[in-house]
């Protein structure tokens, strides 16, 4: 059996990843508070542990470091709301943490990093003074220099290895970002105003980001970053047609309704690298997500 630990085991990804893993693994579980730790899944394999990464020393002293830990999987991150994520000191206080984590990998002698990063590390705008492109995003600007901070520091001493997700949806979302916010106003059948929509964008659903996840850590090759989505990205128009159709189609979605110069560089990204390097490649049906996705968010949200 192997050992591994995730930070963030609180959250939607953390939380699913915990979960999944802790059917081969002991699964140490690094959560925020006792209220997160109420909610992890029951296992004997998951042994929780509550602490700020901030005092990574004594989390260390909570992990038995006397066998090696295989995969140390970095997900905790605060301040992902629309208002937050915009916001640099509550940014800044997650390059600390990322930092910290990388500190107690070290100290516990882990064979392999993982570090769950986003596709809004290359998110990009015209800038309004002279219409050059620039990095747009304040939360995954933070992603990437915390991302580099982590892989210099763990070089020497372990393998690394980062990911990047788009927008991951599906059962055991809490929060109101995109995905469940679009569902929920599509049930209640309201027509839509979006922005133009040609941009390209992509939605993953929880099973497949966790099994992403695991692939990674399994068997990533070193130093790479991975992509887990889509090969061939869609737009966000083809995305929300997609989703209104099945949820209810007699909605009108009125594209061009906002403006939003705005997209991701998916050039940035080897979209088959992860195909390429483990054979996984994102299977869950879309239909068959969004419809559980939206069970869910009609009953809990």
């Amino acid at each position: 059996m192997k050992k591994v630990v995730v930070t963030g085991a609180g959250g939607f990804i953390g939380g699913a990843l915990t979960k999944v893993l802790s059917e081969d693994n002991l699964v140490y579980a690094i959560v925020y508070s006792d209220q997160e730790k109420s909610m992890l899944f029951k296992s004997p394999n998951i042994i929780p542990i509550v602490g700020d990464l901030n005092d990574w020393e004594m989390i260390a002293r909570q992990i038995d470091a006397s066998e090696e830990i295989d995969v140390f999987y970095h997900l905790a991150w605060g301040g992902i709301s629309s208002a937050a994520y915009k916001d640099i000191e509550i940014q800044k206080e997650n390059i600390t943490m990322s930092i910290n984590s990388a500190k107690l990998a070290k100290s516990l002698g882990c064979k392999k990093f993982v570090f769950a990063g986003t596709n809004q590390e290359y998110l990009m705008s015209q800038s309004l003074l002279d219409n050059t492109v620039t990095n747009a995003s304040v939360y995954g600007i933070c992603k990437m220099c915390a991302r580099n901070i982590c892989q210099v520091m763990l070089k020497d001493v372990m393998k690394f290895n980062s990911t990047a997700f788009t927008n991951v949806f599906g059962v055991g979302d809490f929060s109101k970002r995109t995905a469940n916010f679009f569902i929920s106003k599509l049930m209640s059948g309201e027509s839509l105003n979006l922005i133009e929509g040609n941009n390209k964008y992509d939605w993953i659903y929880i099973d497949d980001a966790v099994e992403g996840l695991i692939e990674v850590g399994n068997k990533g090759i070193n130093g790479k970053q991975y992509y887990i989505g889509s090969r061939v990205i869609p737009t966000f128009k083809e995305i929300l047609i997609k989703v209104r159709d099945i949820i209810f189609p007699e909605a009108i979605l009125n594209f061009g309704a906002y403006n939003d110069n705005t997209y991701t560089d998916y050039s940035k990204f080897d979209l088959d690298a992860l195909y390429n390097d483990t054979g996984f490649e994102c299977k869950a049906d879309f239909k068959e997500s969004i419809l559980k996705t939206a069970k869910w968010v009609k009953e809990n949200l």
